[in-house]
Order: structure tokens, then sequence, then C-alpha cells
């Protein structure tokens, strides 16, 4: 990670499925983001600040969880799934920052029984987990269109939403649904700033019962999580692809 090169990433600047949206509108009123007209990309700078604030979102909705495990109901494996899902998106979030990314937003709002009831919190989850695959996907279509100088940045993003895949797949089987249920994940937005259209309610608190504002985790609360990383069995090892020597993949 601290070989990725700031330099030649930023060199590179110059809803959805029926699924996800039913239950962004069942649960806060959101309108369709369909059938956008295609307006320029986002340059890099729009695409990792909002990429960092999901991520800082993220890291905090996980860490409650943990925090609030009793309530949800969730098991000692799934504690430490929820603790693997909290690094990996700590991880990304440290990435982007390291790239110069700012988070647009610090703080987050939540549906006040959102950490106690379980149906909720998965559905929920679910949903927040899809837009953040559409947004990255919406990045690698950007960096890919960008050809050599960005396809790195590309890869690296794709990497990225994978892992944003099976956080995905655990929040269903959260709720008891089938944790594989679709062939490709869906391609919601033209540009990742689209994504922040429904994800506005968990940033300023407009949606109907929403609470907060709900700090992001500190230094310790990070630490804290780190230190059972051999108990959860989480493998920070990768490398983001922008960052790998290639020569080492061979010929």
């Amino acid at each position: 990670m601290a070989n990725l090169s700031r330099r030649l990433f930023l060199k590179s600047s110059a809803l959805a499925g029926v699924g996800a949206v039913g239950i962004f509108n069942s649960f806060y009123g959101f309108n369709k983001v369909l059938g956008q007209d295609m307006v320029e990309n986002n340059d890099t700078a729009t695409i990792i600040n909002v990429a960092a604030t999901a991520e800082l979102f993220a890291t905090t909705h996980y860490l409650a969880a943990i925090n609030n495990a009793a309530a949800l109901e969730l098991s000692p494996e799934e504690v430490a799934y929820m603790q693997a899902g909290f690094l990996a998106e700590q991880d990304h979030f440290e990435l982007l920052t390291s790239l110069g990314a700012v988070p647009l937003f610090t703080e987050f709002y939540v549906p006040e029984t959102l950490f106690a009831d379980r149906a909720l919190f998965s559905a929920t989850t679910e949903t927040a987990e899809t837009v953040f695959i559409a947004a990255y996907l919406a990045a690698v279509r950007t960096w890919a269109e960008g050809g050599a100088a960005t396809a790195p940045f590309a890869v690296t993003a794709a990497q990225i939403l994978a892992t944003e895949a099976e956080h995905r797949a655990f929040a269903r089987d959260l709720g008891n649904r089938p944790s594989s249920n679709q062939s490709y994940a869906q391609y919601l937005f033209l540009n990742v700033s689209d994504a922040a259209t429904p994800l506005l309610p968990f940033l300023d608190g407009s949606g109907e019962g929403f609470v907060g504002p709900i700090a992001p985790p500190t230094a310790d609360d990070i630490a804290g999580v780190r230190a059972q990383i051999a108990n959860i069995g989480y493998d920070n090892l990768g490398v983001p692809f922008a960052a790998m020597d290639l020569s080492m993949l061979g010929s």
C-alpha cells in the first residue's frame, strides 16, 4: 500500500437494479436512479473522495454492529466476520487517504433501530454494499477508459469491489437469504458521484427516523480490532494491483 505511487495515481485526474432500489424505496423513500444521461467522467479526485466517504461510513457501520452484537443476535462466528469486514473497509479507506482522498462527510446517520433489528441491518447492509459495488464498477469504467495510465487503478477498484461483494453475500446470509443470487454485479451508476444520491440520508440525516450523528471509529477502535487479526483469520497481505511489482508475476 505504501508503495502505491500517489503521483502516478493523481496523474490520471485531467439505482439501480430492482432489488436494491426496492429496499431503499421501501425503507427510505428513495427515487430510482436510472436512465441518467451520459455526462463527463468524474476526475480522479472526485472518485477517491466519494469512495473514501463510503469506506468511512462502512467502517462506522460495521463497528457499530460489532458493538451491538448482542442486540443483533450475532454469533461469535458472525462477529468475527464483521471484524474482518471492518478491517477490509479500513484498509480501503487508508489506501484512498494515502492517495490524498478527503472524505466529504465524517459523521453519519442511521435508522434508529438499525443496530437492534437484525432483519433491518441485513437488508440495509446488503443495499449499501450493492451501492458500493456499483460505485467501484463506475470507477472501473472511468479508469479503464483512461487507457494505460489509469488501467492499473481500474484493476485496483475491481479488487476492492470483489471484497465488497463478499460483504454483500454475508449481509444476505444474516437475513437468511441465499448469499449468491445474481450472475452479474449490478451496474447502477455511470459515475462514482452518482452513488451519493441513495446514500444521502446516511450522510445528512434526512431520512425519516434517522438518528445521529455517529462518529467514525477512533484510532483506539481500529487498533483494538486489528489486534484480533490472528483470531479472526483476516488476511491483509493482499496488494493493490497498481502497487504490485509486475515482474513478480512472471511472463
